[in-house]
């Protein structure tokens, strides 16, 4: 059970380490979208879906942080969307998110 703790820290770090990342006005778009999507009122009730900090979702809002392959993975388990279908979330022409 401790693998799977360790399982997203070391996805983030991969990801980081190869450079795949969403740019940070993709990620602020693909958050207000999963808002819509999930039927949420605010970044903190998506914060409080994904088992994140509410300064993880506003730093992703504001292009503080790009979306990492961990926050791609929360937002999966929480939304029950494939990747294809958060990609299909993100805007036009900009479908680069971490393999």
């Amino acid at each position: 059970m401790s693998d799977m703790k360790q399982l997203p820290l070391i996805l983030t770090t991969d990801a980081m380490a190869a450079g795949t990342s969403v740019h940070t006005h993709d990620a602020a778009a693909l958050v207000e979208r999963l808002l819509a999507y999930m039927g949420l009122r605010n970044d903190a009730c998506l914060a409080r879906e994904l088992g994140v900090p509410p300064f993880a979702i506003s730093k992703l809002r504001r292009g503080n942080a790009a979306l990492d392959t961990d926050m791609l993975i929360r937002m999966h388990e929480a939304s029950g969307l494939s990747i294809g279908e958060l990609r299909a979330l993100l805007p036009p022409c900009r479908h680069r998110l971490p393999s």
